[in-house]
């Protein structure tokens, strides 16, 4: 990401004067696309609740994410995914969600498993925001509708990832379906088109979370296809063995 905010002191020790409740981040959470939220507010709200709220984050950043219902629970569905890819929550991370009731709106604190809050990455302008006026509350672009029976991420292309060597990717993304810790070489294919090779890696640095990357080849696929800051790209992955392939879904901006 190119800039981020760190929430200086914070632990896993919240107060807050809004009703609120703790989720840990499982991996079935990121593999069904859904997240159950229970708890006080869940079950107060639940009738009040619109059928689409926001997740903002200590930046102020918004992301409309879809409810469902079924059987008494309620979940964050569409849209989740986007939330939790951007922010690279992956399993044992521990959110915190306080509502406000004006705007259904959920405040969301995240934090990594060592029990400290992250780094918030600054959302681009270019992710769009919900429509109240009408329909089913949310406008989504054409990469946040994108639908495959492969495992599949959207990121939104940042100034580092066109000018440096290498393409941040969530890291449960990375650890479910590409590498655990070594250096893996990938193909990235355009639908119908050509092919580049590059490199995959899970890498942590010193005081730092692990971060996945594509690198090794990253530069030239950039380069080659024009990707600019601002353009939405689809990762999927179409094959694992005996190399891993995706296909590389660009949507501009």
């Amino acid at each position: 990401m190119a800039s981020s905010k760190r929430r200086k002191g914070n632990s896993l020790a919240i107060q807050e004067k809004t009703p609120g409740f703790f989720k840990v981040v499982l991996n079935k959470a990121l593999q069904d696309g859904k997240l159950e939220i229970k708890g006080f507010v869940a079950s107060k709200y639940r009738d009040f609740l619109a059928n689409s709220v926001i997740l903002k984050d200590p930046n102020g950043a918004k992301w409309p994410v879809k409810l469902t219902r079924s059987d008494g629970s309620t979940w964050l569905e569409k849209g989740w995914l986007k939330f939790a890819h951007f922010y690279s929550l992956e399993e044992g991370y521990f959110l915190f969600f306080s509502y406000e009731c004006v705007d259904s709106c959920f405040h969301v604190r995240i934090f990594s498993k060592n029990y400290i809050e992250i780094n918030y990455p600054f959302k681009s302008s270019q992710h769009e925001e919900p429509n109240l006026g009408g329909g089913d509350g949310v406008k989504f672009s054409s990469a946040d509708s994108f639908k495959s029976t492969f495992p599949f991420c959207v990121i939104k292309v940042q100034p580092t990832y066109v000018k440096y060597y290498h393409l941040q990717i969530p890291i449960s993304y990375a650890k479910n379906f590409i590498c655990r810790g070594q250096t893996r070489n990938v193909d990235l294919r355009i639908p119908k088109g050509k092919t580049w090779s590059a490199k995959s890696s899970v890498t942590k640095q010193a005081g730092r979370s692990e971060i996945a990357r594509i690198h090794g080849g990253w530069s030239k696929f950039a380069k080659d296809n024009q990707l600019r800051v601002g353009d939405d790209i689809v990762l999927e992955m179409i094959k694992q063995q005996p190399k891993t392939t995706f296909e590389v879904h660009i949507f501009r901006a």
